[in-house]
């Protein structure tokens, strides 16, 4: 179990700690961890007795590292370490879902030191795992995040609704910087702006917490419970001792009959004007080819059910898979369900039913491999390069081509064409114009990350008579051309030409500097890191399509108290993993 709870900065300072079984100190072992951490460190970090004080050699250390941010939990040695690794990592994904960010940062964490320890407070209880799931928390900690919000027209930074401090100097002019009405009108302001920041939070959980207590007593009321006692004047209870002890008796005899239910997932009393449920099937390729010797290392499909529910009540779902129906001996070995699903529905093999928890969840994710002679979706047909020593000129050609329906059509498809050994081998003339032909969208040179990007846009499916060609030319260095300028401008009496705009290779210098020096070694490059250098990868999105062939025949919801009308919405999409490339 975890005795102490840590959230740390990139420098490994605290950020929010929280002493869950009352250890004697929380800032010895912080200490200590930073001793034993370095960057190569293994998720979880033993003492011995060394390093460890002796009230701490029973202890370990078990870290997450996710984007800057570090999550560490001591625990005792007799702990199952892959719970307390899965607890860090769930409480971070809530801790994104609570902020509505794709990175968490160290301002957040300070700016939410409330949310943070509630949180912590909800999902930890002396040490043991309680509740992680966002959906069920949300319903019961309400307090309002202070995320930074940019304003689009003026571009400065509000937090939390209090007024910048530029904005009471233009308050000041406005007002006249003389005129003693108008400042004392400011400061007012501003206290009442401060007072109003300082007590948001204590306001909005009071507020809440009284909204649920008349809630109760006007059910307890209607039941004829409520307002028969002789303390009792108009349903009022007397006594402000006793209504703390309502409050928080009520609150937490709501989540511990949430928490303990059958269906745990799901809280009762959900209503929506309009019942929507959204399922849409994402399947992520990762191929990975030699293209030079044609092997194909990679050929994997990623798939998940995704699913969006807008549903009041506790409705049933009633699902049916194709690959199921046809009992697929691979995919049902792989597939992984939410706990949702009921056991029983998959071993009758005929369709899948749950009850769904409310808004996004996923409802089973699979992994298929494909045979190394199928063909890839979206096909690399040609890549050469040519060179023109003569005219000093080098082109690159490449052409693509699909393999998925004809009736469908790429939405996204784009080309990743990396230059950096191009640029080691060949020595490229940046001062000269690129040129570049295609049949389909554009190409854009990246400079800082050294590739080519080939925006295709929309392409149409087949089985390889659908074809896309591009061709680059850069220009060689001329060493001969070069001196002749040079002795044509210290000869010549008129005055060297202004060249006006970007000069694109005094850009390329001051970035990458030195780094293309083929003569240049550095210890760590190794074999794998150079591959990484001569990947094209390729990106793409398909609606629409499938490329396992997936199908979801029947998608039914019932709610037998209610009997609402239901809006059922179906989708079908194929993207490309983070590793579809080829090796060149």
């Amino acid at each position: 179990m975890s005795s102490i709870l840590y959230i740390l900065n990139e420098n490994l300072e605290p950020l929010i700690s929280r002493n869950i079984r009352a250890l004697p100190s929380t800032d010895l072992p912080i200490a200590q961890f930073k001793k034993l951490y370095h960057p190569g460190s293994p998720p979880v970090i033993r003492g011995n007795h060394d390093t460890f004080e002796y009230m701490y050699q029973g202890f370990s250390y078990v870290y997450i590292r996710r984007d800057s941010l570090f999550f560490v939990s001591l625990v005792d040695n007799t702990v199952d370490i892959m719970e307390t690794l899965h607890y860090l990592e769930q409480f971070y994904l809530l801790l994104k879902n609570y902020f509505t960010v794709k990175v968490l940062d160290k301002n957040l964490i300070l700016d939410n030191p409330i949310l943070v320890m509630e949180l912590l407070d909800e999902s930890i209880d002396f040490g043991f795992i309680q509740v992680t799931d966002a959906g069920l928390i949300k319903d019961y900690i309400r307090v309002k995040t202070n995320v930074p919000e940019i304003d689009e027209k003026n571009k400065r930074l509000q937090l939390g609704g209090v007024k910048n401090q530029s904005e009471f100097d233009d308050e000041d002019d406005m007002f006249g910087s003389e005129s003693d009405e108008g400042r004392k009108k400011v400061q007012k302001q501003r206290r009442k702006l401060k007072h109003r920041h300082k007590s948001t939070t204590k306001r909005e959980l009071g507020h809440l917490t009284k909204k649920v207590v008349q809630t109760w007593k006007r059910d307890q009321k209607k039941k004829g419970t409520f307002g028969n006692n002789d303390n009792d004047h108009d349903g009022h209870i007397e006594g402000g001792d006793n209504d703390d002890e309502l409050d928080d008796t009520f609150m937490n005899s709501d989540i511990a009959k949430t928490t303990v239910m059958a269906i745990s997932w799901r809280t009762k009393g959900i209503h929506y004007a309009k019942n929507e449920f959204y399922l849409d099937v994402v399947e992520k390729i990762e191929y990975y080819m030699d293209y030079d010797s044609q092997t194909v290392r990679k050929n994997t499909i990623h798939g998940q059910i995704v699913c969006k529910s807008f549903l009041s009540g506790m409705p049933e779902l009633h699902v049916s898979i194709n690959k199921i129906l046809n009992k697929d001996k691979q995919f049902l070995s792989s597939c992984k369900f939410h706990q949702c699903v009921s056991l029983e529905s998959i071993e009758e093999g005929k369709e899948i039913t749950f009850i769904p928890p409310d808004g996004d969840f996923i409802l089973c994710s699979y992994e298929l491999k494909r045979h190394v002679r199928d063909q890839p979706i979206i096909k690399l047909n040609k890549f050469e390069l040519k060179q023109k020593l003569n005219k000093f000129k080098l082109q690159i050609h490449c052409s693509v081509e699909s393999h998925f329906k004809p009736t469908n059509v790429t939405s996204k498809l784009n080309l990743q064409i990396p230059l950096k050994q191009l640029f080691q081998k060949y020595q490229i003339d940046l001062s000269k114009n690129i040129k570049s032909k295609c049949d389909e969208g554009k190409v854009l040179f990246n400079v800082s990350d050294d590739f080519l990007l080939w925006e295709i846009g929309a392409m149409k499916g087949g089985h390889g008579e659908n074809q896309l060609s591009m061709v680059v030319e850069f220009a060689l260095f001329n060493q001969e051309e070069y001196d002749r300028k040079q002795e044509e401008l210290r000869t010549s009496m008129n005055p060297p030409p202004l060249v006006e705009g970007i000069k694109l290779e005094e850009i390329y210098q001051q970035i990458h500097g030195d780094d293309h020096d083929v003569t240049k070694e550095t210890p760590a490059q190794d074999k794998r890191e150079l591959e990484k250098t001569q990947l094209l990868h390729i990106n793409f999105e398909i609606p629409y399509s499938t490329l396992s062939g997936i199908n979801i025949e029947y998608l039914k919801i019932e709610e037998p108290q209610l009997q609402y009308q239901s809006f059922p919405w179906v989708r079908y999409k194929a993207i490309n993993d983070e590793e579809y490339a080829y090796a060149i």
